[in-house]
């Protein structure tokens, strides 16, 4: 630790406890080594107490599967490098790496950003990175990644501390990931699996992608400015008043040292870049007419077709082209073999995620092979089931479950699997279209995945914010992570329980009642 450093200031009450609990653990790596052997060890006793629950899906019988035993020590050891390498996150973080590699070491992403310096207010430059983050899951996991670090860079860039940039970006896109201006491949996967819990009730009910689409964008119009509120009056001035994201691990220059105005050069590259994006653009649009690669596939349409599959490839040259192109204008680039060296060295800031990456993916599929997270769901559906609750007071709550049980399962696919079989028909009978279901399940899916130990991205906002402050644990993230959760979740279920009281629909053909 470098010498005459002050401490973080240390916050009282709750959410002070929550980050000295948290900060007790020295490094992720610690705290994915200490879960992992956790639920090894529960695995063990639940599997001799015989603890079990019902599939609704498959109405077979799921019991706890013991890890520690010679099968499950050996499928563990053998399966070790799979686990690393299929970690969801890995290939994301790699291939966006290396095109976000050529946009920032050509000075690509510094110019753009300087651009917010001709911005004044505070106000409307975090209203709009909340609005864009909310928007993130158009680009699927890839926001998780791509996002918060170039965030991070605009505060910094414009005087402010970019650990702030960095936690409000993470914010918007994770508690933010249910909502959206526009449908997205999330709405068409997660409906088809409505349709069929729906006709368990009504064998001639049909779901639609656009199903939720109403209220989902009066979502991201409402819960935009609800964030950047809480942001701006209570996440960022906790961050300055502890002094956190003021010190650097390397020695920076001060924020007064940093010209925000872009030079003419500067400003003739970026023309450059912008023109080279919109004919990037222009291509892929012309790739999803017939006969091209991301054309609608047989019975789809372009969003469930190539495209979005494609998206980490897009992104990195999303990142790529234009920053070649700012790069050659402005003399930063010479050639093709000057992007080999600025993509070596920007992978090269990725070896404490790769390290953390190994442990985590070893937890998860502990947790996974033992069946602990999905009994947890199982149980929590047949809480909910037996609440005896009727009508928005029933979806309130249906929220608040998918929003714990999200800390144990992550995938919003898997976890609909299994709950909508349970809870699309049971709100039906309790008068609840499927619509709003759907919508009030995508809402508990987003809510709490900043806060999850157990969400791969965690690792890579820890990462992150150790970049601009050694001092920043685990403890400290979700302490601040927190405070999104519990305010954006409160406002948005009771957004949601207006809109059911009102009467408004939730999508073309769909209201939130039977």
């Amino acid at each position: 630790m470098p010498a005459n450093v002050p401490d973080i200031e240390e916050k009282r009450g709750f959410f002070g406890w929550i980050e000295r609990v948290g900060n007790k653990i020295p490094n992720p790596v610690y705290l994915f080594l200490w879960l992992l052997i956790i639920t090894a060890i529960f695995s063990m006793i639940l599997s001799y107490l015989d603890v079990s629950a019902i599939n609704p899906t498959t109405k077979e019988e799921v019991k706890v599967v013991n890890i520690l035993t010679s099968t499950g020590i050996a499928k563990f050891l053998m399966n070790m490098h799979k686990e690393f390498v299929a970690f969801p996150p890995l290939a994301t973080v790699f291939v966006g790496t290396l095109g976000l590699g050529v946009a920032n070491r050509s000075g690509f992403l510094s110019s753009i950003l300087k651009l917010a310096g001709l911005f004044k207010s505070k106000t409307m430059t975090t209203l709009v990175v909340f609005l864009i983050g909310i928007c993130g899951n158009l680009v699927g996991d890839a926001a998780f990644v791509i996002y918060p670090p170039l965030v991070a860079i605009l505060f910094k860039n414009t005087g402010r501390n970019p650990i702030a940039g960095l936690f409000a970006a993470y914010a918007s896109v994770c508690c933010g990931f249910g909502a959206n201006l526009v449908i997205g491949a999330a709405d068409a996967s997660l409906a088809g699996m409505t349709e069929a819990g729906a006709q368990i009730i009504n064998p001639e009910f049909v779901t639609s992608p656009a199903m939720g689409y109403y209220f989902l964008l009066a979502s991201t119009l409402f819960l935009a400015p609800m964030g950047t509120w809480l942001h701006l009056k209570y996440v960022e001035p906790k961050l300055d008043k502890a002094g956190l994201g003021r010190q650097n691990n390397n020695n920076t220059q001060k924020d007064s040292e940093f010209n925000p105005i872009p030079t003419e050069m500067e400003l003739k590259g970026l023309k450059k870049a912008g023109i080279s994006v919109l004919v990037f653009v222009a291509v892929v649009v012309l790739m999803t007419l017939p006969g091209m690669p991301f054309a609608a596939p047989e019975g789809g349409t372009v969003v469930t077709g190539a495209l979005l599959k494609s998206i980490v490839a897009m992104i990195f040259f999303l990142f790529y082209i234009p920053g070649y192109v700012y790069g050659k204008t402005v003399g930063s680039i010479n050639n093709f073999n000057d992007t080999i060296g600025m993509m070596t060295n920007e992978i090269k800031t990725l070896a404490g995620f790769f390290v953390i990456s190994f442990f985590a993916a070893q937890f998860l599929a502990i947790f996974r092979d033992s069946n602990i997270g999905l009994i947890v769901a199982i149980s929590g559906g047949n809480f909910l089931n037996n609440a005896g609750l009727q009508g928005p007071w029933l979806l309130a709550l249906f929220v608040v479950l998918v929003a714990f049980i999200n800390l144990f399962i992550g995938s919003a696919n898997a976890k609909w699997a299994i709950l909508s079989t349970i809870f699309v028909p049971m709100l039906m009978l309790a008068g609840v279209n499927p619509a709003a279901t759907q919508s009030a399940y995508r809402m508990g899916d987003s809510l709490t995945n900043n806060i999850s130990p157990m969400f791969p991205y965690m690792a890579i906002i820890l990462g992150y914010a150790q970049e601009y402050d050694y001092r920043a644990k685990f403890g400290t993230v979700v302490s601040y992570m927190l405070p999104y959760t519990l305010w954006l979740g409160v406002v948005w279920i009771a957004f949601l329980i207006i809109w059911m009281f009102i009467g408004l629909p939730f999508g073309p053909g769909f209201s939130g009642l039977m």
